[in-house]
């Protein structure tokens, strides 16, 4: 499969040679703080510890939130904002399938714009831009 790159406004690597890319493309970025969003098994796995040894060597702490089951929930959300926000985080990152990549969507949004996930329900409900994704 040939590497691409895919703006949703969020930016998305897919492909061969995509991880390294991405955390590449954070050097000089400023980003201090990332949550990494994902799950158990990619925890047990050892996927998330080498996405945060990458994001390391550019220069950015992470701390990671691996409580995502498939569709997520309220609860979810409100544990990762609460990771998110105990260490600062300025960027989100989601390690996963549909289900940690909504969560952290989610997360991103209510960062920045506060209230509950339940809130922006339906179209344009949000103020602000999410955090970085």
């Amino acid at each position: 499969m040939a590497s691409s790159t895919f703006y949703i406004p969020f930016v998305n690597e897919m492909g061969e040679g995509s991880l390294e890319k991405a955390i590449k493309d954070l050097n000089g970025s400023g980003f201090k703080n990332a949550l990494i969003v994902s799950d158990a098994f990619m925890n047990k796995s050892g996927v998330v510890k080498q996405v945060a040894d990458l994001l390391k060597a550019q220069g950015i702490d992470s701390a990671v939130y691996d409580g995502v089951m498939p569709n997520p929930t309220v609860t979810a959300v409100l544990e990762g904002l609460k990771i998110l926000k105990d260490n600062n985080s300025d960027l989100v990152v989601s390690l996963g399938g549909g289900s940690p990549h909504d969560c952290a969507k989610a997360i991103a949004l209510v960062a920045t714009n506060g209230g509950e996930v339940k809130d922006y329900e339906g179209i344009d409900k949000s103020k602000k831009p999410a955090l970085p994704l």
